[in-house]
Protein backbone atom coordinates (compact mmCIF):
# COMPACT_ATOMS: atom_id res chain seq x y z
CA UNK A 1 0.00 0.00 0.00
CA UNK A 2 1.30 3.43 -0.98
CA UNK A 3 0.44 6.70 0.77
CA UNK A 4 -0.02 9.75 -1.46
CA UNK A 5 -0.38 13.44 -0.72
CA UNK A 6 -2.52 15.46 -3.10
CA UNK A 7 -3.45 19.12 -3.47
CA UNK A 8 -6.85 20.17 -4.80
CA UNK A 9 -5.84 23.13 -6.93
CA UNK A 10 -4.18 26.25 -5.61
CA UNK A 11 -5.08 29.68 -4.30
CA UNK A 12 -8.07 30.99 -6.22
CA UNK A 13 -8.96 27.61 -7.70
CA UNK A 14 -9.55 25.23 -4.84
CA UNK A 15 -11.62 22.19 -5.81
CA UNK A 16 -11.33 20.20 -2.59
CA UNK A 17 -15.11 20.37 -2.05
CA UNK A 18 -15.62 18.55 -5.34
CA UNK A 19 -13.06 15.91 -4.33
CA UNK A 20 -15.30 15.19 -1.34
CA UNK A 21 -18.75 15.45 -2.92
CA UNK A 22 -17.86 13.30 -5.92
CA UNK A 23 -15.71 10.87 -3.89
CA UNK A 24 -12.71 11.36 -6.16
CA UNK A 25 -9.27 12.91 -6.57
CA UNK A 26 -8.27 14.35 -9.94
CA UNK A 27 -5.27 16.08 -11.51
CA UNK A 28 -4.04 17.53 -14.77
CA UNK A 29 -0.66 18.10 -16.41
CA UNK A 30 1.51 15.35 -17.88
CA UNK A 31 3.71 14.84 -14.80
CA UNK A 32 0.77 14.67 -12.40
CA UNK A 33 -1.28 12.49 -14.73
CA UNK A 34 1.60 9.97 -14.87
CA UNK A 35 1.71 9.84 -11.06
CA UNK A 36 -2.03 9.47 -10.74
CA UNK A 37 -1.84 6.46 -13.02
CA UNK A 38 0.51 4.82 -10.50
CA UNK A 39 -2.15 5.00 -7.78
CA UNK A 40 -3.64 1.60 -7.03
CA UNK A 41 -6.76 0.29 -5.34
CA UNK A 42 -6.18 0.17 -1.56
CA UNK A 43 -3.67 3.04 -1.55
CA UNK A 44 -4.30 5.91 0.85
CA UNK A 45 -4.60 9.52 -0.22
CA UNK A 46 -3.97 12.53 2.02
CA UNK A 47 -5.79 15.68 0.91
CA UNK A 48 -3.46 18.37 2.12
CA UNK A 49 -4.19 21.96 3.03
CA UNK A 50 -1.05 23.84 2.15
CA UNK A 51 1.95 22.02 3.59
CA UNK A 52 0.96 22.10 7.24
CA UNK A 53 -2.44 20.44 7.57
CA UNK A 54 -4.49 17.45 6.46
CA UNK A 55 -8.05 18.22 5.33
CA UNK A 56 -9.13 14.60 4.66
CA UNK A 57 -7.77 11.11 4.14
CA UNK A 58 -9.20 8.41 1.91
CA UNK A 59 -8.73 4.91 0.62
CA UNK A 60 -8.66 4.33 -3.13
CA UNK A 61 -11.61 2.11 -4.02
CA UNK A 62 -13.01 0.41 -7.07
CA UNK A 63 -16.32 1.60 -8.50
CA UNK A 64 -17.67 -0.47 -11.31
CA UNK A 65 -14.82 -2.02 -13.22
CA UNK A 66 -11.97 0.25 -12.11
CA UNK A 67 -10.51 2.38 -9.34
CA UNK A 68 -9.78 5.32 -11.67
CA UNK A 69 -9.11 6.38 -15.20
CA UNK A 70 -7.86 9.04 -17.58
CA UNK A 71 -9.44 11.21 -20.29
CA UNK A 72 -12.85 9.53 -20.20
CA UNK A 73 -14.83 12.01 -18.07
CA UNK A 74 -15.90 15.01 -20.11
CA UNK A 75 -16.64 17.25 -17.14
CA UNK A 76 -13.07 16.90 -15.87
CA UNK A 77 -11.66 17.97 -19.25
CA UNK A 78 -13.18 21.44 -18.76
CA UNK A 79 -13.13 22.09 -15.04
CA UNK A 80 -13.50 25.87 -15.23
CA UNK A 81 -10.99 25.75 -18.05
CA UNK A 82 -8.53 23.29 -16.54
CA UNK A 83 -7.96 19.87 -18.09
CA UNK A 84 -7.95 17.54 -15.06
CA UNK A 85 -8.02 14.33 -17.02
CA UNK A 86 -6.66 11.71 -14.58
CA UNK A 87 -8.62 10.59 -11.52
CA UNK A 88 -9.12 7.92 -8.91
CA UNK A 89 -12.11 7.03 -6.74
CA UNK A 90 -11.64 7.71 -3.04
CA UNK A 91 -13.59 6.77 0.07
CA UNK A 92 -12.91 9.99 2.00
CA UNK A 93 -12.80 10.41 5.79
CA UNK A 94 -13.02 14.03 6.91
CA UNK A 95 -12.07 15.25 10.41
CA UNK A 96 -14.10 18.02 12.05
CA UNK A 97 -11.28 20.45 11.32
CA UNK A 98 -7.95 20.21 9.46
CA UNK A 99 -5.24 18.37 11.38
CA UNK A 100 -1.94 20.22 11.76
CA UNK A 101 1.04 18.05 10.78
CA UNK A 102 4.67 18.33 9.71
CA UNK A 103 6.27 16.64 6.73
CA UNK A 104 3.94 17.52 3.87
CA UNK A 105 5.61 19.11 0.85
CA UNK A 106 4.74 21.35 -2.05
CA UNK A 107 3.42 19.80 -5.23
CA UNK A 108 0.21 18.39 -6.65
CA UNK A 109 0.60 14.64 -6.09
CA UNK A 110 3.49 12.75 -4.52
CA UNK A 111 4.10 9.47 -2.72
CA UNK A 112 4.83 9.89 1.01
CA UNK A 113 7.41 7.78 2.80
CA UNK A 114 7.16 9.33 6.27
CA UNK A 115 5.89 6.85 8.90
CA UNK A 116 4.49 9.59 11.16
CA UNK A 117 2.24 10.80 8.32
CA UNK A 118 1.18 7.24 7.56
CA UNK A 119 0.18 6.82 11.22
CA UNK A 120 -1.71 10.12 11.26
CA UNK A 121 -3.57 9.19 8.07
CA UNK A 122 -4.56 5.82 9.52
CA UNK A 123 -5.82 7.49 12.71
CA UNK A 124 -7.99 9.92 10.73
CA UNK A 125 -9.58 7.04 8.81
CA UNK A 126 -10.22 5.10 12.03
CA UNK A 127 -11.67 8.08 13.90
CA UNK A 128 -14.01 9.40 11.17
CA UNK A 129 -16.78 7.77 9.20
CA UNK A 130 -16.44 7.71 5.44
CA UNK A 131 -18.14 10.62 3.72
CA UNK A 132 -21.23 9.90 1.68
CA UNK A 133 -20.91 10.65 -2.03
CA UNK A 134 -23.31 13.48 -2.76
CA UNK A 135 -23.37 13.41 -6.54
CA UNK A 136 -22.67 11.23 -9.52
CA UNK A 137 -21.06 12.46 -12.72
CA UNK A 138 -22.74 15.46 -14.35
CA UNK A 139 -24.50 14.66 -17.60
CA UNK A 140 -22.42 15.17 -20.78
CA UNK A 141 -22.88 18.48 -22.59
CA UNK A 142 -22.80 19.32 -26.28
CA UNK A 143 -20.09 21.40 -27.92
CA UNK A 144 -20.96 24.70 -29.61
CA UNK A 145 -19.65 25.42 -33.10
CA UNK A 146 -18.68 28.93 -34.15
CA UNK A 147 -21.40 28.78 -36.79
CA UNK A 148 -24.02 28.14 -34.11
CA UNK A 149 -22.62 31.00 -32.07
CA UNK A 150 -22.70 33.45 -34.98
CA UNK A 151 -26.21 32.44 -36.05
CA UNK A 152 -27.43 32.99 -32.50
CA UNK A 153 -25.72 36.36 -32.06
CA UNK A 154 -27.00 37.66 -35.40
CA UNK A 155 -30.53 36.79 -34.26
CA UNK A 156 -29.79 38.68 -31.05
CA UNK A 157 -28.76 41.81 -32.95
CA UNK A 158 -25.13 41.41 -34.00
CA UNK A 159 -24.64 43.03 -37.40
CA UNK A 160 -24.00 40.35 -40.04
CA UNK A 161 -21.06 42.46 -41.22
CA UNK A 162 -19.56 42.19 -37.73
CA UNK A 163 -19.69 38.39 -37.77
CA UNK A 164 -16.45 38.20 -39.75
CA UNK A 165 -14.72 40.45 -37.22
CA UNK A 166 -15.96 38.26 -34.37
CA UNK A 167 -14.71 35.12 -36.12
CA UNK A 168 -11.28 36.73 -36.49
CA UNK A 169 -11.34 37.79 -32.83
CA UNK A 170 -12.16 34.23 -31.74
CA UNK A 171 -9.21 32.95 -33.75
CA UNK A 172 -6.74 35.50 -32.34
CA UNK A 173 -7.91 35.04 -28.77
CA UNK A 174 -7.70 31.25 -29.01
CA UNK A 175 -4.23 31.29 -30.54
CA UNK A 176 -2.90 33.50 -27.76
CA UNK A 177 -4.78 31.66 -24.98
CA UNK A 178 -3.38 28.33 -26.21
CA UNK A 179 0.10 29.86 -26.23
CA UNK A 180 -0.35 30.99 -22.63
CA UNK A 181 -1.82 27.61 -21.65
CA UNK A 182 0.85 25.38 -23.19
CA UNK A 183 4.00 27.51 -23.35
CA UNK A 184 3.95 29.92 -20.42
CA UNK A 185 4.29 29.80 -16.67
CA UNK A 186 0.70 30.70 -15.88
CA UNK A 187 1.33 33.10 -12.94
CA UNK A 188 3.43 35.22 -15.32
CA UNK A 189 0.30 35.98 -17.39
CA UNK A 190 -1.25 38.52 -15.06
CA UNK A 191 -4.64 40.17 -15.23
CA UNK A 192 -3.43 43.26 -17.10
CA UNK A 193 -2.40 40.99 -19.97
CA UNK A 194 -5.53 38.87 -19.97
CA UNK A 195 -7.67 42.00 -19.90
CA UNK A 196 -5.72 43.76 -22.67
CA UNK A 197 -5.04 40.89 -25.05
CA UNK A 198 -7.93 38.47 -24.46
CA UNK A 199 -10.94 40.19 -22.90
CA UNK A 200 -10.97 43.62 -24.56
CA UNK A 201 -10.70 42.21 -28.12
CA UNK A 202 -13.79 40.10 -27.44
CA UNK A 203 -15.79 43.04 -26.07
CA UNK A 204 -14.91 45.21 -29.06
CA UNK A 205 -15.81 42.43 -31.48
CA UNK A 206 -19.18 42.08 -29.73
CA UNK A 207 -20.02 45.70 -30.51
CA UNK A 208 -18.84 47.73 -27.52
CA UNK A 209 -17.09 50.94 -28.45
CA UNK A 210 -14.06 52.24 -26.62
CA UNK A 211 -16.20 55.23 -25.51
CA UNK A 212 -18.55 52.88 -23.63
CA UNK A 213 -15.81 51.17 -21.63
CA UNK A 214 -13.91 52.44 -18.61
CA UNK A 215 -10.88 50.48 -17.42
CA UNK A 216 -9.94 50.62 -13.73
CA UNK A 217 -12.81 52.95 -12.95
CA UNK A 218 -12.35 54.35 -9.45
CA UNK A 219 -15.26 53.92 -7.04
CA UNK A 220 -15.16 55.82 -3.76
CA UNK A 221 -14.91 53.54 -0.77
CA UNK A 222 -14.71 50.36 -2.87
CA UNK A 223 -11.70 50.40 -5.17
CA UNK A 224 -11.17 50.20 -8.90
CA UNK A 225 -13.42 48.27 -11.27
CA UNK A 226 -11.38 46.32 -13.82
CA UNK A 227 -13.85 46.90 -16.67
CA UNK A 228 -17.10 48.88 -16.52
CA UNK A 229 -19.38 48.88 -19.57
CA UNK A 230 -21.87 51.70 -20.16
CA UNK A 231 -25.06 51.76 -22.21
CA UNK A 232 -23.82 54.96 -23.88
CA UNK A 233 -20.55 56.84 -24.14
CA UNK A 234 -18.98 57.54 -20.78
CA UNK A 235 -19.09 61.24 -19.97
CA UNK A 236 -19.76 63.72 -17.21
CA UNK A 237 -23.03 65.57 -16.77
CA UNK A 238 -23.56 69.31 -16.54
CA UNK A 239 -22.61 69.31 -12.86
CA UNK A 240 -19.32 67.56 -13.60
CA UNK A 241 -20.37 64.21 -12.19
CA UNK A 242 -19.68 60.99 -14.18
CA UNK A 243 -22.65 59.20 -15.72
CA UNK A 244 -22.14 56.14 -13.54
CA UNK A 245 -25.91 55.56 -13.56
CA UNK A 246 -25.48 54.19 -17.09
CA UNK A 247 -23.12 51.40 -16.05
CA UNK A 248 -24.86 48.16 -17.05
CA UNK A 249 -22.12 45.54 -16.87
CA UNK A 250 -19.08 45.03 -14.63
CA UNK A 251 -16.26 42.62 -15.47
CA UNK A 252 -13.73 41.40 -12.92
CA UNK A 253 -10.58 40.25 -14.70
CA UNK A 254 -8.07 37.80 -13.25
CA UNK A 255 -4.70 36.38 -14.21
CA UNK A 256 -4.44 33.30 -16.39
CA UNK A 257 -3.77 30.93 -13.48
CA UNK A 258 -6.70 32.17 -11.40
CA UNK A 259 -9.88 30.22 -10.90
CA UNK A 260 -13.28 31.86 -11.05
CA UNK A 261 -14.96 30.32 -8.03
CA UNK A 262 -14.25 33.05 -5.49
CA UNK A 263 -13.86 36.16 -7.64
CA UNK A 264 -17.49 37.15 -8.13
CA UNK A 265 -17.86 38.59 -4.60
CA UNK A 266 -15.55 41.48 -5.43
CA UNK A 267 -17.43 42.31 -8.63
CA UNK A 268 -20.77 42.22 -6.79
CA UNK A 269 -19.39 44.62 -4.18
CA UNK A 270 -18.60 47.08 -6.96
CA UNK A 271 -22.06 46.61 -8.47
CA UNK A 272 -23.78 47.80 -5.29
CA UNK A 273 -22.64 51.30 -6.26
CA UNK A 274 -24.33 51.08 -9.67
CA UNK A 275 -28.09 50.42 -9.43
CA UNK A 276 -28.36 50.14 -13.22
CA UNK A 277 -25.80 47.30 -13.34
CA UNK A 278 -27.75 44.17 -14.21
CA UNK A 279 -24.94 41.62 -14.38
CA UNK A 280 -21.36 40.97 -13.35
CA UNK A 281 -18.85 38.79 -15.17
CA UNK A 282 -15.62 37.20 -14.00
CA UNK A 283 -12.96 36.06 -16.46
CA UNK A 284 -9.37 34.86 -16.58
CA UNK A 285 -9.18 35.70 -20.28
CA UNK A 286 -10.61 32.57 -21.83
CA UNK A 287 -13.18 31.36 -19.30
CA UNK A 288 -16.17 33.47 -18.29
CA UNK A 289 -18.81 33.14 -15.58
CA UNK A 290 -21.82 35.43 -15.41
CA UNK A 291 -24.01 36.44 -12.48
CA UNK A 292 -27.33 38.21 -13.12
CA UNK A 293 -29.55 40.19 -10.80
CA UNK A 294 -32.65 38.30 -9.74
CA UNK A 295 -36.19 39.53 -9.20
CA UNK A 296 -35.21 40.75 -5.72
CA UNK A 297 -32.52 42.97 -7.26
CA UNK A 298 -29.71 40.91 -5.75
CA UNK A 299 -26.99 38.85 -7.37
CA UNK A 300 -27.10 35.09 -7.07
CA UNK A 301 -24.22 33.28 -5.41
CA UNK A 302 -24.39 30.75 -8.23
CA UNK A 303 -23.40 31.51 -11.84
CA UNK A 304 -26.07 31.85 -14.50
CA UNK A 305 -23.83 30.82 -17.42
CA UNK A 306 -20.30 29.68 -18.30
CA UNK A 307 -18.13 29.97 -21.40
CA UNK A 308 -14.76 28.44 -22.19
CA UNK A 309 -13.69 30.13 -25.42
CA UNK A 310 -11.25 27.31 -26.16
CA UNK A 311 -14.07 24.77 -26.06
CA UNK A 312 -17.53 26.42 -26.05
CA UNK A 313 -20.38 24.27 -24.78
CA UNK A 314 -24.15 24.50 -24.62
CA UNK A 315 -24.25 24.04 -20.83
CA UNK A 316 -21.83 24.30 -17.90
CA UNK A 317 -19.96 20.96 -17.72
CA UNK A 318 -19.84 20.90 -13.90
CA UNK A 319 -23.57 21.58 -13.44
CA UNK A 320 -25.47 21.37 -16.72
CA UNK A 321 -28.86 21.20 -15.00
CA UNK A 322 -28.57 24.61 -13.33
CA UNK A 323 -26.08 26.67 -15.38
CA UNK A 324 -26.35 27.71 -19.02
CA UNK A 325 -23.47 27.78 -21.48
CA UNK A 326 -21.59 29.79 -24.06
CA UNK A 327 -24.53 31.30 -25.94
CA UNK A 328 -25.94 32.86 -22.79
CA UNK A 329 -22.56 34.34 -21.81
CA UNK A 330 -22.04 35.88 -25.25
CA UNK A 331 -25.60 37.19 -25.29
CA UNK A 332 -24.86 38.97 -22.01
CA UNK A 333 -21.62 40.40 -23.42
CA UNK A 334 -23.29 41.60 -26.63
CA UNK A 335 -23.71 45.36 -26.56
CA UNK A 336 -27.16 45.14 -28.18
CA UNK A 337 -28.41 43.39 -25.05
CA UNK A 338 -28.11 46.65 -23.10
CA UNK A 339 -29.54 49.20 -25.49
Amino acid sequence: MTYWQIAAGSEGRDYSEDFLRFGMAFVGGAKHVARMQQVQEGDRVILKQGTSAIAAVGSVVKRGASHGGCSDKQWLRDYDGWDLEAYCFVDWHVPARPIAVAGLSRGTIKAIGIPALHKQADQIITANRSKKILEGDPDPVELLSDEEILDFLVREGLRPGAAEDLTSAFRRIRLLAKHYYHNCYWPDVREHETRTFLIMPLLLALGWSEQQIKIELGVTGVGRIDVACFSKSYARDSSGEPNNKDCVLIIETKGFSSGLTFTHAQAKKYATKFPSCKAVVVSNGYCYKTYRKDTKNTFSEYPSAYLNLLSPKKRYPLDPEKVAGGLEVLQLLLTQSWR
